[in-house]
């Protein structure tokens, strides 16, 4: 059994289903996992750039890229830090606030979908069992 292709694949299938749901929104599911990341770490103090790379386990330049696009299709905005003016602080935007709601219940469909036949136990375990192998490869 290969892990990494079953990993990739389902991944791959996820991201597509979530893609699907929400494209009525003119979003991605990355940018989706964005908004969400950002309401929720809003919530407890400024989110930069440099977070999101840290939490997504992404590239600088993949989340540039990414916050570039959200930011021009009006889903956040980059407020100048007072202290140090080359942090940008992502605030998400109305546009954001208005469908954030609404692309979750999306996800959470997908999610629903995704988990039909198990038990809680067995989703308990397979999300045990993903955070071990992520943390392996720390």
């Amino acid at each position: 059994m290969d892990i990494g292709r079953s990993i990739h694949i389902l991944s791959r299938q996820v991201k597509r289903k979530i893609d699907e749901a929400v494209v009525k929104y003119d979003v991605t599911s990355v940018q989706c996992g964005l908004i969400e990341y950002i309401s929720h770490a809003g919530k407890k103090g400024n989110v930069y750039a440099k977070d999101i790379e840290k939490k997504f386990n992404m590239r600088r330049a993949t989340i540039a890229e990414i916050l570039s696009l959200m930011e021009k299709n009006g889903l956040i905005e980059r407020k100048a830090n007072d202290g140090d003016g080359r942090l940008k602080q992502i605030i998400l935007t109305e546009k954001s606030l208005e469908i954030k709601n609404s692309i979750k219940k999306e996800v959470n469909k997908v999610e629903d979908n995704l988990k039909k036949g198990l038990t809680e136990e067995e989703v308990n375990q397979f999300m045990k069992t993903l955070k071990k192998m992520s943390e392996n490869l720390e």
